[in-house]
């Protein structure tokens, strides 16, 4: 006589899965979550190699940086996109330092071992703050180039349904291996944007960095549409 499935499963239970799906809602923005996290890890990482070991002046260059970096953008505080900068710069540092009271903590420590270990590694807490600036103000010219993303995107994905109603109308060729490398690159290229434009810790000019990014998502985006192989 066989067990029925029901008394297997009860004597052998089956093994629990992640709490967090992979290929949920939830699992998605979670693993957009660790990658921003590793991202701001490596950031700092290397804002701290060129403050030790490439900058002679150390975080005084990482200062100029900031200050050569408002230049290019042009921020002007009577702008909307200078106060949303500004105002993004702000959050970040309300955020890290003022609500959580790492900024207060940081500055009552007057005496004993802690204090004198904070004294010691100054260079790494000063180089934390400047880059966190650096980094926000990075980051709201990323958020202000997304209607970009949207529209070119949109138009994209426009081209490619098109393309594949002319494929699936006209018998053009399927291709599975365009498809797939298309669908891989879409976020790749998302990734990309991000880490060339925050992590290098020099002058960076967003008119010249973010276009080509823009530019390879849409080409991947229209390919992964008009190469989809199922009917809509």
């Amino acid at each position: 006589m066989t067990r029925s499935h029901d008394s297997a499963y009860a004597i052998y239970p089956r093994p629990a899965g992640p709490l967090i799906p992979e290929h949920s809602v939830l699992g998605g923005l979670w693993r957009w979550v660790r990658w921003v996290a590793a991202l701001c890890v490596l950031v700092l990482l290397i804002d701290l190699f060129f403050v030790i070991v490439i900058w002679v002046d150390g975080t005084q260059a990482l200062g100029r940086l900031i200050a050569t970096e408002r230049q290019i953008l042009g921020l002007d505080s009577s702008t909307d996109a200078g106060r949303f900068v500004d105002a993004t710069v702000t959050a970040a540092h309300d955020w890290v330092l003022v609500k959580t009271g790492l900024g207060t903590w940081l500055t009552t420590q007057r005496s004993g071992l802690l204090a004198a270990l904070i004294d010691g590694l100054w260079v790494l807490v000063e180089t934390a703050l400047l880059g966190l600036q650096l980094f926000a103000m990075r980051l709201a010219v990323l958020i202000l180039s997304l209607p970009l993303f949207v529209l070119v995107g949109t138009t994209a994905v426009a081209d490619g349904l098109y393309g594949w109603l002319m494929r699936r109308t006209g018998g053009g060729r399927e291709s599975g291996f365009i498809y797939h490398r298309a669908k891989r690159a879409v976020p790749v290229f998302l990734l990309l944007v991000w880490a060339v434009y925050l992590v290098p810790p020099v002058p960076m000019n967003p008119r010249w960095v973010i276009p080509p990014f823009v530019v390879l998502f849409a080409i991947a985006l229209r390919l992964r549409v008009s190469y989809f192989k199922k009917y809509i």
